[in-house]
């Protein structure tokens, strides 16, 4: 295989995690696309955004986006949960593998947030509905495979595995 995974979906979908065993499973690197940007700019995204506010993360965002897909291969990508909200970023994206929608209802990621970590939910986590509301569609748009998140780790995992399975077989 030599395409990437690229996995998107709320914050506190679980992109991270499963990513993370995914990349065990199926023998491919990982790259988390927050831990790069943190990395790269030695700051958490919390700070970014407190410094700079939320547009200047999304074009560190984007270009983090381009970057990713034109220097990665089989590399199972962790996007933020934001990169939908620029068409640009799902473009460069989509040419370099498969897109996972991992969709986690908004109850369920509540019930496990840690909103401190969240610049955008810190002040109010019950704003994840109205972001889910705007982010579902076009998480839909861009998925090649959508896979629900039960808050079952190792079934979520399987599911995952199975469906990028069944997609590389048939593609």
């Amino acid at each position: 295989m030599n395409k990437n995974i690229i996995l998107i979906g709320m914050s506190g979908a679980g992109k991270t995690t499963i990513g993370l065993a995914l990349s065990y499973k199926l023998k491919m690197a990982f790259v988390d696309m927050d831990a790069y940007i943190e990395k790269k700019y030695n700051k958490s995204v919390s700070e970014i955004f407190a410094e700079h506010g939320e547009e200047y993360f999304r074009n560190l965002e984007s270009e983090t986006a381009k970057y990713l897909a034109e220097n990665y291969e089989n590399t199972i990508i962790s996007t933020g949960g934001g990169v939908v909200l620029r068409q640009e970023n799902m473009v460069y994206l989509k040419k370099t593998g498969t897109v996972v929608y991992i969709n986690r209802t908004v109850d369920n990621i509540l019930s496990t947030l840690n909103a401190e970590k969240r610049p955008l939910l810190k002040s109010n986590p019950e704003k994840l509905y109205e972001m889910y509301e705007k982010r579902h569609p076009l998480y839909l748009k861009y998925a090649d495979i959508c896979v629900l998140n039960s808050g079952e780790f190792q079934e979520c995992v399987n599911n995952v595995y199975e469906a990028i399975n069944s997609a590389l077989i048939l593609n």
